[in-house]
């Protein structure tokens, strides 16, 4: 589950793991990403940190399952969606500390994330934790490789109370099917098993994690179809943080 390419001898082959959106490739060209909970020796735990309004700080637990030591590197950036992309941007609001750590074989540490601004939340903030593994180079002079994973974990501070509110479009064309969805609401939308259903057809984006729809942002899924006539009706289901999701709508 990843892409591996080799520069030269003495440069690290690197893993890329699922969401390969453009702000995982933005950040840090030469690693790139990966978003398992558990890949290569370092797991990380909570893979989602949620953090309400009257709390500042919250903690990732790293653990070393491998049998040599892990040079971990920390960072956070917010995180902003527009017209369907997702981007990293440079933040002093909220740090990880410490930013860079050591962990033994089989050890654990904590890190603690936190909200340094004092402005008041209004809705949610939206950031991401990347944890990078970063492995020794290899012996010069040799064709061994290594592997630097990068976890990527997104982290909320959110105010009392928000809801999602999804604002579903379709569009068809070139045997293409568009899918939109805009969030209305303040409070993120994460989906999964998002699904269409045409003419009693169902056909899934995805099994799994779809992605999220941010407060205010929107998401962008497409995939191969026939040809829709406008005004054909298309259900849309998936589930969600928020609880299931149905809707009902037409193509534009």
């Amino acid at each position: 589950m990843g892409i591996y390419t080799t520069a030269s001898r003495r440069k690290s082959c690197l893993l890329s793991g699922l969401l390969a959106t453009p702000f995982c490739v933005a950040i840090l060209a030469p690693v790139l990403v990966s978003t398992a909970a558990q890949a290569g020796s370092l797991q990380v735990s909570p893979i989602n940190l949620e953090v309400p309004a009257a709390a500042a700080t919250t903690t990732e637990n790293l653990t070393n399952m491998g049998k040599t030591p892990i040079n971990a590197q920390l960072r956070i950036f917010k995180w902003v969606q527009k017209d369907g992309v997702d981007k990293l941007e440079p933040t002093t609001d909220v740090v990880a500390s410490p930013p860079a750590l050591k962990i033994p074989p089989g050890g654990k540490a904590t890190v603690r994330v936190v909200r340094l601004s004092k402005a008041p939340i209004t809705g949610e903030e939206t950031y991401r934790l990347l944890i990078d593994d970063i492995p020794p180079p290899p012996a010069a002079g040799t064709d061994s490789v290594t592997f630097a994973v990068r976890h990527n974990i997104p982290v909320f501070f959110q105010a009392g109370g928000i809801k999602t509110k999804l604002v579903w479009s379709v569009k068809s064309d070139n045997g293409q099917l568009e899918l939109s969805a805009k969030n209305d609401g303040l409070l993120h939308s994460r989906l999964a098993q998002l699904a269409v259903t045409i003419g009693g057809v169902t056909t899934n984006f995805n099994n799994g994690l779809a992605g999220y729809v941010l407060g205010g942002g929107t998401n962008i899924w497409k995939m191969k179809l026939k040809a829709l006539k406008a005004g054909t009706s298309v259900k849309i289901t998936a589930s969600s943080n928020d609880g299931p999701v149905e809707a009902t709508i037409q193509v534009q």
